[in-house]
């Protein structure tokens, strides 16, 4: 009579190396011609001419340059605030702006001008401080 163990050790079995075998999941690779899914298109249109633009144009824009960095907070908020019903030049002549509509063509360039030379002339360098940067914004 033959006496077996019925304990097996592992190296008398057949083993599957294809289950035991570790697989690496395949790591995330961007294809070479993605791009991003939320670029903020670039607002640096020279063809712009602020000497003859509508309000709502040049919010947009102000908008644009401000998410992307290119204008600082003050500039933005004095270009999205809207007109007064009237203004002040810097010779004291009193503009009637009411006639001023989101879509009229409006010169942006010469109001600001004259806003920055008023706040200038009252001793707001505050003011006209921001007015200068906005005729910056404009000029560039």
């Amino acid at each position: 009579m033959e006496i077996t163990s019925l304990h097996w050790s592992g190296s008398q079995l057949p083993q599957e190396h294809a289950q035991t075998a570790r697989t690496e999941k395949q790591k995330f690779v961007l294809p070479s011609e993605t791009r991003a899914v939320f670029e903020v298109p670039d607002a640096a249109v020279p063809e712009l001419d602020y000497s003859a633009i509508s309000p709502r144009l040049l919010r947009e824009v102000a908008l644009q340059k401000y998410v992307t960095g290119k204008i600082e907070q003050d500039v933005y908020i004095a270009l999205a605030q809207e007109l007064p019903m009237e203004a002040v030049d810097s010779t004291g002549q009193v503009l009637d702006l009411s006639t001023v509509t989101d879509d009229t063509e409006f010169n942006f360039e010469e109001y600001y001008r004259e806003q920055r030379d008023l706040a200038a002339a009252l001793g707001d360098e505050d003011k006209a401080s921001t007015l200068n940067s906005v005729l910056g914004f404009l000029n560039a």
